[in-house]
């Protein structure tokens, strides 16, 4: 199962699956297979030690290549797909060969639910590898390893290198789901799994678009990469809804000028149905920040028609101390009045 050649592999596979579950006790025989304590002196005195006794000191302590040895049993399981035993592959994840420990996890991810539980416990193991690789293993698992969703929501908050990262799109692979789980997510005392939460929300689009309320409400939360990625994620999954469109231009007056860009972000993907955020846009023309003012401009230039009360106060910005500002003005002065007549209702 380690051999560099494809077809020894493919032929290998091929006798494994044919041999089913017959083999696995000799694979899992195979897992416990270490290397004696005189490998590393050997190999460092060998080249000047007699090939008679290099020979007999094999002989006398083989297996030589237990590493190697693990990772073909361990390959050999992945193999057998659903049929892979669980509790060995789980051990495996401890496996001081990073290597083997990821390989056992890419397994118990094909083995699929029948794993989760068994993951879940991984989830809260002492070991942050061990963590890590269950989060990695319950996002191969998708949809299928919902039951999952509280336990990733813990490891939000964890510590130890990129696992938060890992369990955001573990969430997001497990997709709806997951929804109620991240949901009362936002609620969490803990700033990191708000913020990750929201975005793991965001990653899935429209079909979270039930989780708008809550989103709305994170749009208020104390902490800003909360209300960032709240804004963020509120444009991803609905933001055409009178309630979303109002949340954007509130958070138009937010006290941090990334929260204004995100905001100005979703609303130029809704621009046409926005009118009612046009007073906030207005006075968003003269903020501190050049972007935000640009951002501004730019969305007034895509409501067209509607946007004719923009029009005086985009031609004050004509004289911005920024060229950036000044040529969206100027775009979206043009568009504006090309776009003829503004909608029935808009004054």
């Amino acid at each position: 199962m380690n051999s560099p050649d494809p077809n020894v592999r493919s032929n290998a596979t091929a006798a494994l699956r044919a041999m089913g579950t017959n083999g696995i006790p000799s694979l899992l025989k195979t897992l416990e297979r270490r290397d004696p304590i005189l490998k590393r002196p050997f190999l460092l005195l060998a080249p000047k030690l007699p090939i008679w006794f290099r020979r007999s000191f094999i002989r006398a302590f083989k297996p030589f290549d237990a590493t190697g040895d693990r990772l073909a049993a361990v390959n050999a399981l992945a193999a057998l797909g659903t049929n892979a035993p669980v509790p060995p592959l789980l051990k495996a994840l401890r496996d001081p060969e990073r290597q083997i420990a990821a390989q056992a996890a890419t397994t118990l991810g094909n083995v699929g639910e029948p794993a989760v539980p068994s993951l879940i416990r991984a989830l809260n193991d002492s070991d942050g590898y061990v963590r890590s690789m269950a989060c990695y293993a319950l996002s191969t698992i998708g949809p299928h390893a919902a039951e999952a969703a509280p336990a990733l929501i813990q490891r939000l908050a964890d510590s130890y290198a990129n696992i938060p990262a890992q369990a955001t799109y573990a969430l997001g692979r497990i997709g709806l789901p997951a929804l109620p789980a991240l949901v009362e997510a936002l609620k969490s005392t803990n700033v990191r799994t708000r913020a990750l939460a929201a975005q793991a929300l965001g990653g899935m689009g429209p079909p979270a678009r039930s989780a708008a309320p809550a989103l709305i409400e994170a749009v208020k939360d104390e902490q800003v990469v909360v209300r960032e990625n709240a804004v963020e994620a509120l444009g991803n999954t609905w933001a055409f809804s009178p309630e979303s469109v109002a949340a954007f231009a509130r958070a138009l007056r937010d006290s941090d000028a990334k929260v204004r860009l995100k905001s100005l972000q979703a609303l130029a993907k809704v621009a046409p149905v926005a009118a009612s955020s046009i007073p906030t846009l207005i006075e968003t023309l003269t903020d501190e920040d050049a972007q935000v003012r640009g951002g501004a401009a730019k969305v007034l230039g895509n409501m067209g028609a509607a946007a004719k009360a923009a029009v005086p106060a985009l031609r004050e910005r004509l004289n911005d101390n920024d060229k950036l500002v000044r040529a969206k003005v100027k775009e979206a002065l043009t568009n504006i009045e090309q776009s003829g007549p503004p909608p029935t209702g808009v004054k």
